[in-house]
């Protein structure tokens, strides 16, 4: 699944900024996002349920309060293992923008 700007199922965007964007990420149990890679700094938090985040191959387990940051075009695929809501902030190079 891509991410798209605006508003879908999945992604609400909450601020989009010259250089960065905040949006909530929705997803529902066993939903996934396969590998992809973000261009921008990408800063995930766990709201509430538990994702887990596999980052080169690894699985990382993240429930409410825990944290990544990722740099720009780290492969990493996401998959909730319970209904789940996350904060997603992406940060753009100074010069790319958004």
């Amino acid at each position: 699944m891509r991410i798209e700007e605006g508003t879908t199922e999945r992604w609400r965007s909450l601020f989009v900024g010259n250089a960065h964007r905040v949006a909530q990420l929705t997803l529902q149990a066993g939903e996934e996002m396969t590998e992809h890679r973000a261009p921008h700094h990408l800063f995930l938090c766990v709201w509430s349920g538990e994702l887990t985040l596999t980052i080169n191959g690894e699985d990382v387990r993240l429930r409410p309060g825990d944290c990544v940051n990722l740099t720009p075009g780290t492969p990493h695929a996401v998959r909730a293992n319970q209904d789940s809501i996350a904060l997603l902030v992406l940060i753009a190079e100074e010069k790319s923008g958004f």
